[in-house]
Parts: structure tokens; C-alpha cells; sequence
């Protein structure tokens, strides 16, 4: 039997560990399982209550929450805790795409629980704290029953919509932007390393710099969002082309790869060409979505259900 406030944590990894320990410290009364019963052992001995299985889990609490490796082990997890779902609402902290959300959503609803998608955006060692940022989206009702509860695992907690296929799209987007932020930074150091500056004389140069780069988000949004692309703030296509092809060159010249600047690149001259050289850069937006199409058959298998 269930009780109020009481959590059930599927997967105790790294991250499903550390959500465990979180609700946890904050008073909840939890209840764990992991497909490897010794890595449920510190939890146990912290005041975790062990489940020989996930339906057993399921079983002792409102909110179930999932965490393991990937969608196809959260869909046998969840086949497996399906007997005791009805009335519970699941709360999946699994990395997914917003297609394999929508169909888990889908399963979970119909045997009779609500779903949450949940990805973290953050590291293990971060849950429970203040700022700890994880964004929900599913039933609004479903949210709002458990917000207080969930405030344990992080206090940033964001409610982003009812489709649960859009937290999974934030986080893919999110990590996506980190990935070409990473790579673009070890491009401009090997620039640096070339011409015998060390990374960390560079380094403070970049913070400085890449701060002034969040006051832009909004402008860049809301010029997409009303497709008035004022070059003011940052200059047209046409000016900035000038300045990429001078990178370029200097890269070039120092046998550094230019892969990403010359795609880049290539979206600017097809934006001049389509009329958008003394628009801002923001109206290459037309053109990086008319350059390749994802094809739907191979979307559709990243989410073949499993179970």
C-alpha cells in the first residue's frame, strides 16, 4: 500500500543513486530497485526500503520514479512494473527522443498512470540542491500533485507543457548546443596552441567574452519567433561572411580543420544568394531548415517499442 509523499526509484545508477539519496535526505519515504540488488546497498543502509522487483516497488508509492540506461531498459522496467502503475504516476528521468516520450507516455496511460518525462540536466553530484534544474512535461495535474515532491531532487524544477515529447526535445537541443560549443572551443585552442599561447592565457579572454553571449538568446529568440531579422545588433549576413572567411584563412594557413566554419559558410552564401546578405544572421534560419530533412522511416525505428 502506498503513502503519501512516498517515492518508488527505479534504476539506482549514478543518477537514479543520487535521486534516491535525494528524496531521501529530503524525509520522503523511499523505496528502491535496481536490476543489480547490491547497488541498492548505501541506499538500503540509509533508510532505503529494497524491492525485489519493480512492480513490488511501484507498489509502495504514488510517484515511480525511472532512471536507467536507455528507452529500450526503461520500456522492459516499466513492462515489468505495469501491474501496479494503475493510479501512480511515472515520472521517466531516462534519456529519450521526444518520439520514444510520446509512445511511453502513450503505454503508461493506457494502464491507468500518468506520465512525466523528466530528463536531468545536470550532474548526479547536483541533485537536491537549490539550482539544480530538471524540467517536467505531461499532465499539468500530474505535475502539480508531486511538484513539492519533486522540489527534492532539484529546486530549478521547470514545467515546459503537456506533450512529453518537449522536455526530451529541450535536453536533445541542449546537448546538441554543448557539443558545438565544445568543439568550436577546442578549434580556437589549437589555434592558440599553434601560435604558443597556452589555453589558460586564452582562457579568461573566452569567459569574458562568452558571457556576453546569454543577453543575446533572447533577441535571437524573439527575432526568429516574428521573422524581423534587424541586422542592428549584430550585423547582416553579407558584413559577418567577411569575417568568417578571415577565420577561415587563418585556420587554413595553420592546418587547423574548417569543417564547421565552411558549412557555415556555405549557409551564408545561400542566404545572400536568396536574397538575405543585409538581413541579420538570424534569418539563417530559412536556410538551415531547408537543407536536410530527417527521414521519417529512421525516426520512427529510434522508437520501436520494446515491450
Amino acid at each position: 500500500m502506498s503513502a503519501p509523499g512516498a517515492v518508488a526509484v527505479l534504476g539506482t545508477g549514478r543518477m537514479g543513486g543520487a535521486m534516491a539519496g535525494a528524496f531521501l535526505a529530503a524525509g520522503h519515504r523511499t523505496a528502491v530497485w535496481n536490476r543489480s540488488p547490491g547497488r541498492t546497498g548505501p541506499l538500503v543502509a540509509a533508510g532505503a526500503a529494497p524491492a525485489e522487483s519493480p512492480a513490488a516497488a511501484a507498489a509502495t508509492a504514488p510517484l515511480v520514479v525511472l532512471c536507467v540506461t536507455d528507452d529500450r531498459a526503461a520500456r522492459g522496467v516499466l513492462a515489468e512494473a505495469a501491474p501496479a502503475l494503475d493510479g501512480r504516476t511515472v515520472v521517466n528521468a531516462t534519456t529519450s527522443t521526444p518520439d520514444q516520450a510520446r509512445d511511453a507516455a502513450e503505454w503508461v496511460t493506457a494502464r491507468g498512470a500518468a506520465y512525466l518525462s523528466a530528463p536531468v540536466m545536470a550532474d548526479c553530484r547536483a541533485m537536491g540542491r537549490p539550482e539544480t534544474h530538471i524540467l517536467y512535461a505531461g499532465p499539468r495535474a500530474a505535475f502539480d500533485r508531486h511538484e513539492t515532491t519533486l522540489h527534492a531532487l532539484g529546486g530549478a524544477a521547470r514545467y515546459v507543457g503537456s506533450d512529453p515529447g518537449r522536455a526530451p526535445l529541450f535536453e536533445l537541443a541542449m546537448t546538441g548546443l554543448f557539443f558545438e560549443f565544445w568543439t568550436g572551443y577546442l578549434h580556437v585552442l589549437a589555434l592558440m596552441r599553434h601560435e604558443g599561447v597556452a589555453a589558460g592565457e586564452f582562457a579568461p579572454v573566452a569567459e569574458r567574452t562568452a558571457a556576453e553571449i546569454p543577453r543575446l538568446l533572447p533577441l535571437i529568440a524573439h527575432q526568429i519567433d516574428t521573422g524581423d531579422y534587424d541586422p542592428a545588433a549584430y550585423g547582416g549576413v553579407r558584413d559577418q561572411a567577411e569575417l568568417v572567411d578571415l577565420v577561415i584563412g587563418l585556420r587554413r594557413t595553420r592546418g587547423i580543420d574548417t569543417t564547421r566554419l565552411d558549412h557555415l559558410r556555405a549557409l551564408m552564401a545561400r542566404g545572400i544568394a536568396e536574397g538575405n546578405g543585409e538581413r541579420g544572421m538570424s534569418s539563417l534560419i530559412e536556410t538551415v531548415e531547408t537543407v536536410e530533412t530527417v527521414e521519417k522511416p529512421r525516426a520512427a525505428a529510434s522508437g520501436d517499442r520494446t515491450s
